[in-house]
């Protein structure tokens, strides 16, 4: 955005807003400033207003609304004359012109055209979208670029993470015509070239890992400062680790239950659960993992009344009359539960309506759909919430759900079904999706009955001839499906979180213990300990490189997956340090649990899904698991300063000497994964920022994001060289520091991705209360930050009395 004025001088380009730029033909730079005077060759000229958004009186006192409206100010000698400029981004206006004082002006703002050396047409554009679903997988432009001073013609594909760079000029795949049969490119000018920018980012990359190696640096004086120190076994940390699992039968004491309703027999239903679905993404997955889905929204559970997900979604097919009106639905608002007059946790679909089938909720969610998502209370939320799961409910009990059937005349592969409207099949296939249901559905009525299933596993043998037949082309391996359906029963990172939280709580009790005794005790028992996290990790890897070739990305690609993979590397953090301090281990995987618990809360959602095309690159697996293994090392050094802070306080007397080796051992191992966890944020940082070029044409945008990556680096980069003050170089200022700091990860993280709009959005979902154990740790870390410096000076007042009498 340029305000251009031609006059008997040189033509300028200057900028509103507070923005410099360059003049052309001129001597000078000019920076225009509202409510500033400036002079050029005897012109007066002064921005006195700029309107973003307004309505704005123009001359005749017309009112008129403008995108971007500037209110300028011309004197020549002692006369002036006021005008209104429309422009901004990407508005090309025409030129206010006239005569002032024997002066000619035009005077426009706005964009303006620029030629290009070459010229590009569009041959062909392409749009891919996932199998059955609305939602683009790829799309990208076939042109020709001419330039005929080079006698040059080349045809070149566009595409998302696919730059055509020509002559310093980079084009990008930006979007689409609504039509698909136009492509919207964005353009950018580097006359350098990627080349200098790259290499520094390599340059300073390579800078940052040789001084974790090379002899002299700061981080290998940590490590002789560790080797030094007395190894001292640990602290006691208060926390109660929370289990989160509730008894399958809470609230509820079904003793009549339907005689036939819940004889699903298990080995049929797995056999009903390989059978596969397209969901409404395009993703074609097992059944056993849209039924646990379904649960898990319905009800917030692994199994309800002694059945698996997929017994359950089979048998509320089969009898829907039952089940309607068992009471599955969760609520959670306690106001909501006055309204619908329930007294538990949960409520029946028929529940729902009243004497005359009139929906409950229809008038409530029709008042809440009118306002603003911002102005949302958390009741309104609740029975938008509970509004989703009665439609998912519906949907199962009629078989819409259930889209197995893939359309072979469907050029994008669609599944549907046997429900569908509009119906696409004819012919034999017509009456084979329309009749095999309500066989299979027979068949299984019977089965629960006579207790033989033979029958049923015939019907589902058809229909997976029928999905081999027509759907083979976007079918996942038989090895993908078995493996996704284990992966769906081990619920293997639920049940890390307790290993986790049980294994190393009972590891700082130990080492607590030793930290106020001479002598070490129970080694064996220690290193056992540290064994089962070691196997807890293990774990943990095989499930991501699982999850991985199951979705067939890296698994940190959206919330739920990247909390997954800061747990893994927290734990790897301790791992690293483990030789020198069994404390590391320790601390880490009280860390991980917490990490696991909060990716089970009710907000995240551990769903595998298709990637949008932005994310479809090798760069999501480079950037993401850099930027997101540095919060692993950052949070370990957040819990260390913590533990510190708690140490200081039991700092007296009799213990001084023991517990001051273990605060500086902590402190020491605080440091360098500080370090470590500030050069893979600085890293992953210029990653981000190489990442963006190659998509979006810049390297940096003051995306929400980027500048709050931006400010943990500083403040990190501020904490690593808080040694060269001298009133805060003390250990307890780098552990209040290093607590503290882990805040600026925790907005960078939750905050930019739950509160805050942006290009960085891909992990987001709607805004979430902020749960209120966050208060309380607030209000923790401060009482800790103000007990322990109480503690400190008073402990260093007694020793200098001591050393005065």
């Amino acid at each position: 955005n340029k305000l251009i004025f031609q006059t008997p001088f040189p033509v300028s380009y200057m900028s509103m807003d507070d923005r410099s730029t360059g003049v052309l033909g001129a001597d000078t730079i000019h920076e225009l400033k509202t409510r500033h005077l400036y002079t050029i060759g005897g012109v007066k000229l002064v921005l006195k207003e700029y309107y973003p958004s307004a309505k704005v009186k123009i001359r005749s006192g017309k009112t008129e609304t403008y995108n971007d409206v500037l209110k300028l100010s011309v004197r020549v000698d002692d006369l002036e004359k006021e005008l209104y400029l429309r422009g901004g981004k990407g508005y090309v206006s025409t030129p206010e012109s006239f005569t002032f004082n024997g002066l000619n002006f035009h005077l426009a703002y706005g964009s303006k055209y620029l030629q290009l050396p070459f010229s590009i047409a569009l041959l062909d554009f392409e749009l891919e979208r996932y199998p059955g679903s609305m939602s683009p997988a790829s799309y990208a432009s076939e042109v020709i670029l001419t330039d005929e001073s080079e006698n040059l013609e080349e045809q070149h594909r566009i595409y998302m993470n696919h730059v055509l760079d020509y002559k310093g000029f980079r084009f990008f795949q930006s979007s689409y015509d609504k039509d698909e049969l136009g492509t919207i490119l964005s353009v950018n000018h580097d006359n350098l070239g990627t080349f200098i920018t790259y290499l520094g980012y390599l340059l300073m990359t390579i800078g940052m890992l040789f001084s974790l190696f090379v002899k002299g640096t700061r981080y290998d004086k940590l490590k002789g400062i560790l080797k030094k120190v007395s190894t001292a076994s640990l602290v006691i940390l208060g926390l109660s680790i929370s289990t989160l699992s509730h008894g399958q039968h809470e609230g509820h004491d079904h003793e009549d239950v339907s005689e036939y309703a819940v004889q699903i027999n298990k080995e049929h239903a797995e056999v009903f659960g390989n059978l596969l679905v397209q969901d409404h993404g395009g993703r074609v997955k097992p059944v056993n993992t849209m039924a646990s889905e379904i649960l898990r929204k319905l009800i917030r559970k692994e199994a309800f009344m002694e059945l698996d997900p997929t017994q359950l979604y089979l048998s509320m097919m089969v009898y829907p009359e039952y089940w309607q009106n068992i009471p599955m639905i969760k609520v959670s608002h306690e106001g909501l539960k006055r309204e619908l007059n329930i007294d538990g946790k949960y409520i029946s679909f028929l529940g729902m309506f009243d004497g005359d089938f009139k929906y409950v909720l229809g008038e409530t969610i029709e008042e809440i759909n009118r306002k603003k998502q911002v102005d949302r209370s958390k009741f309104d939320k609740d029975v938008i919430a509970v509004d989703e799961r009665v439609n998912i409910a519906y949907l199962v009990y009629t078989g819409s759900m259930l889209r197995i059937f893939p359309d072979s005349g469907d050029i994008n592969n669609k599944w549907y079904s046997h429900l569908a409207d509009p119906f696409p099949f004819e012919g034999d296939d017509a009456l084979f999706v329309k009749s095999i249901i309500d066989i299979y559905i027979g068949d299984v009525m019977a089965a629960t009955k006579s207790g033989d299933w033979s029958k049923a596993d015939e019907s589902l043998s058809y229909i997976k001839k029928y999905q081999n037949k027509f759907g083979k082309s976007v079918m996942p391996s038989e090895s993908k499906v078995k493996w996704e359906i284990v992966y769906n029963r081990l619920q293997i990172f639920k049940k890390l979180f307790q290993f986790y939280g049980l294994v190393s709580f009972l590891l700082l009790i130990m080492l607590f213990v030793n930290v106020f005794r001479d002598r070490q005790e129970r080694g064996w028992l220690i290193k056992g300990f540290q064994g089962l996290l070691v196997v807890g990790f293990v774990f943990h890897t095989v499930g991501l490189i699982v999850r991985w070739y199951i979705s067939g990305h890296a698994p940190w690609s959206n919330a739920y997956e990247s909390m997954i993979f800061i747990a893994w590397s927290t734990i790897l953090a301790g791992l690293m340090f483990s030789r020198k301090s069994s404390i590391a281990i320790a601390v880490t995987g009280i860390l991980a649990s917490l990490i696991l618990m909060v990716a089970h809360l009710n907000w995240m959602d551990p769903e595998i899904t298709n990637l949008v095309p932005v994310l479809d690159s090798y760069w999501l697996m480079i950037h993401v698991a850099v930027i997101t293994s540095s919060y692993g090392f950052l949070g370990l050094s957040a819990i260390l300063g913590f533990l510190n802070l708690i140490l200081m306080i039991f700092k007296g007397a009799g213990n001084e000497k023991r517990i001051k080796n273990t605060i500086k051992e902590l402190t020491t191992i605080n440091e360098m994964t500080v370090e470590i966890g500030l050069f893979l944020l600085t890293i992953g940082t210029f990653l981000g920022g190489v990442w963006a070029n190659e998509s979006w044409g810049r390297y940096w945008g003051w995306d929400a994001k980027e500048t709050w990556a931006l400010v943990t680096v500083l403040i990190y980069a501020f904490i690593a060289h808080m040694r060269f003050i001298p009133k805060l170089n003390s250990q307890y200022a780098y552990n209040v520091a290093t607590m503290t700091g882990y805040l600026s990860v925790l907005m960078t993280y939750f905050g930019v991705n739950y509160y805050l709009s942006g290009l960085h959005s891909y992990a987001a979902g709607d805004p979430v209360p902020i749960p209120s154990f966050v208060y309380y740790t607030l209000v923790t870390m401060l009482l800790l930050i103000i007990v322990a410096r109480f503690k400190t000076k008073n402990l260093k007042a007694r020793v200098i009395n001591k050393n005065l009498g």
